[in-house]
């Protein structure tokens, strides 16, 4: 009992020492050498414990604690596959066990065999719902396949027991409700933990997140002091949860961005490459095998970009294949992608290592990511370099934040110009024009009435479809503006979520705006979405995080866009579509000259119309909605990228 005494009293020598003695004395105790394979699992000698446990549970063999603790010295051992042998042995016996499943899942949760783990803690928490562990567990493999409500429910079941974890539970059902697009539910939970104020604030992914729940729900409350505690936690080179959210901000330099994302990046960096490249034949003009990684193979908005490309691919010139990691769907748009490639490979149960594996033998040439770090990402793939040359184009309009992921962003002389180049890890890789493509098969539905769409059929329609979080509090006070000078306008909004519906409702309040002036409409089918487009007079851009697809589908459907050209990527994009459509008078330099332009072109019906002639004039001949000419280029760039690695090589 001494022994005892000094194992729980945590006096881990005094114990080994006292144990040691005591087995000398009486080799056959069971309990006392029970316990000494345990002391030696907790002082890092796995060899010695697994020596231990054995004798105890070839003499025990119905003993499930021993057997528990003999897999969990095998798994730290590394010995993955003897431990799940160890656990299953033990379930056979007592298959009601939850220690026993909930150690199972952590062995099988060790080789990344997910599906399977989450069956052993949801097993362990259906024979223990009090134990707080099984439920943590479950909502972190959870999370980890991106099943964010699941893993939200666990975490808060967790996050209702005491103990140990329930802070940190409470905290990633947070996390996990907000990358499942429940804003509201994760901001209170995220605010609950936080200090009233921000600068108080020690946890800078808690802080962080809580700052994009409160963008999407157009909850401006603090957000300069967050902004603020933020750029301390950036300068101090600490490294955020995701890089996104600083896109966002206007407060935040295309400097500022390299560098959190650069901190970001760090811990996805692997501490090595594919150990078996595939050899590449490096004749500069021979047929290239392209690879294109996504999570967003489906009806998704930069699908709506990228299809029309893909199906234009010289197929003599390239061989294409998409690898899709993301969730599948058998609609159109995920028909096209198949047949518009020459191979569709599903990798989504692969973990990162895996998939770069897949890719590698693929012999892929050049790999294009097209998500980067955005929700649901998978970019941590690129670190193995599965590929000689990766590039980081049209998903994600930032620096991937080193080359290692990327060789090079795809960008325009307008977006991202190369004087820009100290601002990004990749080397900056021209299109001729535009960086964003379009698909100009692209239907447009059948045409609505403003009556129907609940806009009066009067008045002036100013209108903005990005989504909440591109909506900060000065570009809607410059739109409140607007309103105040013309009173016979409307705003049209995307009804994204009530409670942001309701905060721009109160914001417009404030500014004096009559609540009818607000017209909020809910998305719709892409089709029906570009013909409720018509309706509108003029389409007002977001800044700094500019419309993107947004201002895609309004020029596509003729309805001008007014954009404000900034100095970061994101900024700049609306610009570059305009100017390739013909139309760079919609292009101001500052709110004051967006605000003014906006209330010119709505004052002046004349002006207005000939930009919307000119619009439709430009549509079927300007290089953005070429889309075949696009892919030619696109090509070309992709072409010159592999002459240069031939040379290099």
């Amino acid at each position: 009992m001494t022994a005892l005494a000094a194992w729980k009293s945590g006096d881990q020598n005094e114990a080994k020492k006292l144990l040691e003695l005591l087995l000398t004395t009486f080799p056959h105790n069971l309990q006392a050498r029970h316990l000494y394979g345990v002391a030696m699992t907790q002082a890092g000698d796995y060899a010695e414990a697994i020596k231990q446990l054995h004798v105890v549970c070839e003499a025990e063999p119905c003993n499930d604690e021993a057997l528990s603790n003999l897999g969990n010295a095998q798994r730290l051992a590394g010995q993955l596959v003897e431990a799940e042998v160890t656990f299953r042995s033990g379930l056979v016996q007592n298959r009601d066990n939850p220690n026993l499943h909930f150690n199972l899942g952590i062995a099988l949760k060790s080789a990344k065999r997910l599906h399977e783990a989450e069956a052993a803690f949801q097993r362990a928490s259906e024979l223990d719902p009090s134990d707080q562990a099984s439920w943590f567990e479950l909502g972190l493999v959870r999370y980890a396949r991106s099943d964010h409500w699941s893993a939200a429910s666990a975490f808060l079941r967790a996050g209702a027991l005491d103990g140990e974890d329930k802070a940190q539970a409470i905290r990633l059902a947070g996390f996990a409700l907000a990358d499942g697009g429940r804003p509201e539910e994760a901001e209170r939970l995220l605010a609950s933990l936080c200090p009233e104020r921000p600068q108080e604030t020690k946890d800078f992914h808690l802080l962080s997140q809580l700052l994009y729940c409160r963008m999407e729900l157009c909850d401006w409350r603090q957000v300069p002091e967050i902004v603020e505690r933020c750029k301390q936690f950036i300068a101090e080179g600490m490294a955020p949860l995701e890089p996104f959210t600083f896109l966002l901000l206007p407060e935040i330099t295309a400097q500022e961005q390299l560098t959190l994302t650069a901190n970001f990046v760090r811990s996805l960096i692997p501490t090595a490459v594919m150990s078996e490249p595939v050899t590449r034949d490096m004749d500069p003009a021979r047929r290239l095998r392209i690879g294109y990684l996504s999570a967003d193979f489906h009806d998704h908005a930069v699908m709506r970009l990228l299809t029309g490309v893909l199906e234009h691919h010289n197929h003599v010139e390239f061989e294409i294949h998409a690898f899709s990691y993301g969730g599948a769907d058998e609609g159109e748009m995920r028909r096209r992608i198949a047949a518009a490639c020459d191979y569709f490979h599903d990798v989504s149960v692969l973990s990162p290592e895996l998939m770069a594996r897949r890719i590698n033998a693929e012999a892929i040439d050049i790999l294009i990511d097209i998500t980067g770090w955005t929700g649901n990402t998978k970019s941590a793939v690129l670190g193995f370099r599965p590929a000689p040359i990766q590039v980081n184009w049209l998903g994600y309009t930032g620096t991937f934040g080193n080359k290692v992921f990327a060789d090079y962003l795809i960008g325009d002389p307008i977006a991202t110009p190369l004087s820009d180049q100290d601002n990004f890890a990749e080397k900056l890789a021209l299109m001729p024009v535009c960086c964003q493509p379009n698909d100009a098969g692209r239907r447009i539905g059948k045409a609505r009435t403003r009556e129907e769409e609940g806009l009066p059929e009067s008045s002036f329609v100013f209108c903005c479809f990005s989504r909440p979080l591109k909506i900060t509090s000065e570009m809607f006070r410059c739109w409140c503006e607007l309103l105040t000078e013309l009173p016979e306008s409307v705003l049209w909004l995307l009804a994204a979520n009530e409670t942001a519906k309701a905060n721009l409702v109160a914001a417009a309040k404030r500014c004096g705006i009559e609540v009818s002036r607000l017209v909020f409409s809910p998305a719709c089918p892409p089709d029906e979405h570009l013909a409720r487009l018509s309706l509108a007079d003029l389409s007002l851009d977001t800044f700094p995080f500019g419309a993107h697809t947004t201002a895609s589908d309004s020029l596509w459907a003729g309805l001008p866009v007014v954009t404000i050209l900034g100095e970061t990527f994101p900024s700049r994009v609306t610009a570059s579509m305009l100017n390739a459509v013909g139309l760079n008078e919609l292009v101001a330099h500052s709110i004051e000259e967006y605000r003014a332009l906006a209330l010119e072109l709505a004052r002046n019906p004349e002006l207005l119309m000939s930009i919307r002639n000119q619009l439709k004039k430009n549509r079927s001949s300007s290089r953005l909605f070429d889309t075949e000419g696009f892919s030619v280029e696109l090509e070309a760039l992709l072409r010159a990228m592999w002459r240069r690695h031939c040379l290099d090589t």
